[in-house]
């Protein structure tokens, strides 16, 4: 599983990577950025970085004041935090739950939402994949401790 952390949105995604990967291995020349697979930009797409040349699986995730990363030293990670309410807010079974999957509370409703979308994000593919098409029961995704109201998850594919 990668090894994930939380930071003050404030600091950012950039420095956050830099801040995970220093703690975790060591001092060293930090660079990450974005690239989007489908139309090669580097303003958003799917985060990476390195640390002195060495390239490591990274994850990003946002939500009210939360920022989350994660980081693996092999395959593809994905990391997501949601809020509780707002995924209850809008929530709509027929965009997130796989056929058999349920989610009668908030709690849970935010769960397969987080859940999905670390997966997809781990998969390279984010949002651009139906979440409907992952069912969770396949794949080994782990709860995060979170703030209060919060849900997180985390995975690694190799």
């Amino acid at each position: 599983m990668p090894d994930v952390r939380r930071h003050p949105v404030a600091l950012g995604a950039t420095a956050a990577l830099a801040d995970h990967l220093g703690s975790l291995l060591g001092p060293g020349v930090v660079t990450s950025g974005r690239l989007c697979p489908a139309c090669g930009s580097d303003q958003h797409g799917a985060p990476w970085a390195r640390l002195d040349g060495q390239a490591f699986a990274v994850s990003v995730s946002r939500s009210g004041c939360h920022l989350v990363t994660a980081i693996g030293t092999h395959g593809r990670v994905g990391v997501d935090i949601e809020s509780i309410d707002a995924v209850a807010r809008g929530w709509d079974p027929g965009i997130v739950l796989a056929e058999g999957e349920t989610a009668d509370t908030a709690e849970e409703q935010a769960w397969h939402w987080a859940a999905k979308e670390a997966v997809l994000k781990a998969m390279g593919v984010g949002l651009a994949r139906p979440m409907t098409s992952v069912a969770l029961a396949d794949h080994d995704v782990r709860r995060v401790p979170s703030p209060n109201g919060y849900v997180t998850a985390a995975t690694q594919l190799s």
